[in-house]
């Protein structure tokens, strides 16, 4: 793993307004721009209208179960989320506060959160916690819309995506060390909320090696009638690591 001065920029380098931190990241990742990019007018993160989102998510998938559906929108949300603060961690040693009320996002045709960001930042000690409470309230106004989805598969799904983004992001900057920090950074709070510790996997076949995440989550993408994914924890572990090897074969 990295040293700890790799994930924070230089005293008198750092990128405080939100505006900056947003601008200094999609500089160095344009791929990222779009996912931070939020109009103004745009609904607040607090006050996304679930009903409506998940009214939009049944064009996506049609025929699964409330819970299945609910838990496909979370899989896809989460993600962007997770992409918009672990890009901005890893560029300027901040992110935007997504906890906080200024907190903004877009949702795509399908309901799926696109974009996010807020008008204040955290710094890398403090983006855990910001994580952790944004994630604490998303995951409370779809339980009480949808009573029998699970509450821990929801927060599992954001730990995964938080690590998978950063395995993203890091291979973009070629950090690949960097990754397991990142993603704990913003899992950090698991004492106070039920994140499962992010797990990597580093396999070698035929004289290369490849960091992988060992999902803690099920996106229920295979109750849709999609195939499991390849790190899926439905898969055996001898599947999986079969998949995994395969892959880095190629």
């Amino acid at each position: 793993m990295a040293p700890e001065p790799a994930l924070t920029p230089r005293p008198g380098d750092e990128s405080t307004d939100a505006g900056e931190v947003v601008a200094d990241t999609s500089r160095a990742l344009p791929w990222v721009a779009a996912l931070s990019y939020v109009p103004p007018g745009s609904p607040s993160l607090r006050g996304l209208d679930l009903e409506d989102v998940l009214e939009r998510a049944v064009q996506r998938w049609p025929d699964v179960t409330p819970a299945v559906l609910a838990t496909l929108w979370w899989y896809g949300s989460s993600s962007t989320l997770a992409t918009v603060l672990t890009t901005q961690l890893a560029v300027t040693g901040r992110c935007v506060d997504l906890a906080h009320e200024s907190a903004r996002v877009t949702v795509g045709e399908t309901g799926t959160v696109a974009s996010s960001t807020a008008a204040v930042t955290v710094d890398s000690s403090r983006a855990g916690a910001s994580f952790a409470d944004a994630v604490e309230d998303l995951v409370e106004a779809v339980r009480r819309r949808v009573p029998s989805v699970s509450g821990a598969s929801l927060w599992a799904i954001a730990s995964d995506s938080v690590a998978n983004r950063a395995l993203d992001v890091a291979s973009a900057l070629d950090r690949v060390d960097d990754a397991p920090c990142w993603a704990e950074l913003l899992t950090s709070e698991r004492g106070r909320h039920p994140f499962p510790a992010p797990r990597f996997v580093d396999v070698t076949a035929n004289g290369r090696s490849r960091r992988f995440l060992r999902r803690s989550s099920c996106c229920r993408v295979v109750d849709a009638g999609e195939d499991l994914c390849t790190s899926c924890p439905r898969r055996t572990p001898a599947d999986r690591a079969a998949r995994w090897a395969a892959l880095v074969g190629r």
